[in-house]
């Protein structure tokens, strides 16, 4: 079977480990319950009479058992193997409130000490990049899609998250469809889109609108067709929109030349979406990727686990160009980001800065942090028990009692379903685009959001609330871009200091001190940043006209 020679490849780990654990094949059941995992293992053991029976599997903080059904043979390595067959069986209400992506690992212990730890891997013998994904379990009840997926670097990962809507079979057979279209349809489509392809208020839509009154036919922008700022499109803009979850979306999504987007690739069809086909597209590089960001990335550091998606090759593609609003910020992607270069930006500003503006009677205190990836599950479960809820709490509790009423939270998309069902909903202004909301911004209070370059740039003071600062950064595993020298808003580590801020910068001009430290990281304020980001795109020949 070929498994000595295989092994005596893979398994040179050095002469400091004396035992090798090897996933051969990992294979997934999933039921209303319990996520099963079955496969095979290798176990070289060197002089440390390693028990089996003693080994676990260990995703965060929990460990389950490992069964081996058969007696282990240790005579004739092939049958060693095939007798370490294994079943692992994990109760998917201990993963409930865990995190998004979970990744599992074979320990061992000596004397409550972890001695080895070892990564699950998907297939030892198959090709890394097929982007294996077991069929979404969907469990209505609780609002919740499990799955196993394979990840890029061969690790087996299990997603807990919401239900998606490409989740279900229904869309699963039109995105397998669109896959096999594709193979005889010519790749030349430009499609854009900003968050969840839901939106249309941020820098593809500004760009997507320039575009089509210079005269591009060939450019399409995917929207959820529930979106209330489709009645207000132009006729002309409309002709080019693409609905989302349609087959024409799958279909452009696989033949798209060029993925031009606020977010990454994910986002072009489903975030997250449970579908082999779908995933490898994503991670080919086989299409030009023009990355507008969401917002100004120069918070938490891109060298942080949880900004691993924004640099190259983790999940950014290779030939992938970032709009950048400074110098600064582009020094950022390449000493953080691993692999850029100067030539991967475009050093034009954000194109939505160019229509972002704010009313001379902007009066409301608007409460936006951004969301924590380690507590998302805890907040489906229940969000008054989340510190992200009681954050929110605690901000609202200090800001001043006369401006109680000019309060409007703003949860990160990602939390907000989940804080519409608490006290906390009151102050949620229902169906109003973050763009409507930012017009009438007096004052924002953030943590770690990108949405305080946005606000500031409009005219509204900032202030940063960093009471958990040094807690979240080891969560991410990074540091913050912004400290109390070059914060353009007063930072409070206290609810005394917020109240004071509050108090202080309600209806006031933006300080020169701020403003100066804002510029430093936000260069262009010309309103010319969507003709600067085209003449880019037109000398590289990533966008072009087709008759």
């Amino acid at each position: 079977m070929g498994f000595v020679i295989e092994f005596k490849k893979l398994l040179k780990e050095g002469t400091r480990v004396k035992v090798n654990i090897i996933n051969i094949r990992v294979k997934t059941i999933i039921t209303n319950e319990n996520i099963i995992l079955v496969g095979f293992l290798s176990i070289r053991d060197r002089k440390e009479n390693i028990d089996r029976d003693k080994l676990k599997l260990l995703i965060n903080e929990e460990e389950f058992d490992i069964k081996f059904p058969f007696k282990r043979i240790k005579v004739i390595r092939g049958l060693a193997i095939l007798s370490n067959f294994y079943i692992i069986k994990i109760p998917i209400e201990k993963l409930l409130t865990g995190n998004i992506h979970n990744k599992p690992f074979f320990i061992y212990k000596k004397d409550g000490e972890i001695v080895l730890k070892r990564s699950l891997r998907y297939n030892l013998f198959s090709n890394v990049n097929n982007y294996y994904t077991s069929r979404a379990k969907i469990l209505k009840d609780k609002n919740t899609s499990v799955y196993v997926r394979q990840s890029a670097k061969n690790r087996v990962m299990i997603t807990v998250r919401n239900i998606n809507k490409t989740d279900y079979p229904k869309e699963q057979i039109k995105i397998n469809l669109a896959f096999l279209f594709s193979k005889i349809i010519p790749k030349n489509k430009i499609i854009m889109y900003e968050k969840n392809s839901s939106r249309y208020e941020e820098s593809a839509s500004v760009l997507y609108e320039k575009l089509i009154d210079l005269g591009y036919k060939n450019i399409y922008y995917i929207i959820n067709k529930d979106n209330e700022k489709i009645k207000n499109i132009n006729d002309k803009y409309k002709k080019h929109l693409v609905y989302k979850y349609s087959f024409r979306h799958y279909l452009y999504f696989f033949i798209a030349k060029t993925l031009i987007g606020t977010e990454s690739p994910g986002h072009a069809i489903e975030l997250r979406t449970a579908n082999r086909h779908s995933t490898k597209r994503i991670y080919s590089n086989k299409f030009n990727y023009v990355f507008l960001q969401h917002g100004v990335m120069y918070m938490v550091s891109l060298d942080s686990d949880g900004r691993s998606f924004f640099r190259k090759g983790g999940g950014m593609p290779r030939n992938a160009k970032i709009i950048v609003s400074s110098k600064e910020e582009e020094k950022h992607f390449i000493e953080l980001g691993g692999d850029y270069e100067e030539k991967d930006f475009y050093v034009t500003g954000l194109p939505k800065f160019d229509k972002s503006i704010r009313y001379k009677n902007a009066d409301k205190i608007v409460i936006m942090p951004t969301w924590r990836p380690w507590e998302f599950n805890l907040l489906r479960v229940d969000a008054k028990d989340a510190p992200y809820y009681k954050m929110l709490e605690e901000i609202i509790e200090s800001i001043p009692k006369k401006y109680k009423n000019k309060i409007v939270l703003l949860p990160h998309p990602l939390v907000i379903n989940n804080i519409k069902n608490t006290p906390l909903n009151k102050y949620i202004i229902k169906n109003k685009s973050y763009d409507e909301i930012l017009r009438k911004t007096d004052i924002l209070i953030t943590d770690y959001s990108s949405i305080a370059y946005d606000a500031f740039y409009r005219g509204a003071n900032v202030i940063f609330w960093w009471k958990e600062k040094d807690f979240c950064m080891e969560q991410y595993n990074g540091h913050l871009m912004l400290n109390d020298n070059n914060a353009f808003g007063p930072v409070c580590y206290k609810k005394e200091e917020l109240t004071q801020n509050v108090n202080d910068l309600y209806k006031q001009k933006q300080k020169e001190e701020y403003i100066k430290k804002y510029r430093k990281i936000v260069e262009f304020h010309d309103n010319k940043n969507t003709e600067r980001l085209v003449e880019c795109l037109q000398k590289d020949k990533i966008i072009k006209k087709v008759k």
